[in-house]
């Protein structure tokens, strides 16, 4: 499999795993935005204010079966549209093992995602954009829009489970990226193989 390939599908995981621009992992491992006033409370510089949780908003605005995204989902550009999509595959741990090294943080200036919900519930992390104008990345069967619900079978609600399974893909056999188009369920699927 090529370094291309590999590292696309490491930052597959890296959209699943790091939730909405402002969560803990991201700010633990990029900093934050933020400065305490001499007033001992929280300031938030103008370009940088938290997101703001509208679960009314989810839950009218969510998807049902058989319906069109929302409109504010982003329609695929002419360069994710002229590349095969690519759901499963073979990874060399030989080529993952430097990635997983880079750590999440190297990744996250080139994934963007918003965290999903439905009724109120978390359900996943959707997709915004991931890796704009990479055609290595355009190939994989993931797209904004799209909302990750779990990488290899395990949540990824929280920045510790997310730090535990990009840890855990170091003696995994296999990455398994669950996520939902619209109503429908889809996987990724790649087995990662020992080449020494």
């Amino acid at each position: 499999m090529s370094r291309n390939l590999t590292v696309l599908l490491a930052a597959v995981l890296v959209a699943g795993v790091l939730g909405c621009e402002k969560s803990k992992l991201r700010d633990d491992m990029m900093g934050d935005s933020t400065w305490e006033s001499s007033a001992g409370e929280e300031k938030w510089e103008a370009a940088d204010q938290p997101p703001k949780r509208n679960d009314k908003w989810e839950e009218e605005n969510a998807p049902s079966d058989g319906e069109a995204p929302a409109e504010g989902t982003k329609p695929e550009s002419s360069l994710e549209q002229s590349y095969p999509r690519v759901s499963t595959g073979v990874i060399s741990r030989d080529e993952l093992l430097p990635v997983l090294d880079g750590g999440l943080g190297r990744f996250l200036q080139n994934v963007e995602t918003e965290p999903a919900f439905h009724k109120g519930s978390f359900v996943g992390f959707r997709i915004v954009s991931l890796f704009p104008g990479e055609p290595a990345f355009a190939s994989l069967d993931l797209r904004p829009g799209d909302t990750v619900t779990r990488i290899n079978g395990k949540s990824i609600e929280r920045p510790e489970q997310a730090a535990a399974v990009w840890e855990d893909l170091r003696t995994a056999s296999n990455l398994v990226v669950d996520y939902r188009r619209g109503a429908e369920e889809h996987a990724l699927r790649f087995t990662i193989v020992d080449e020494s």
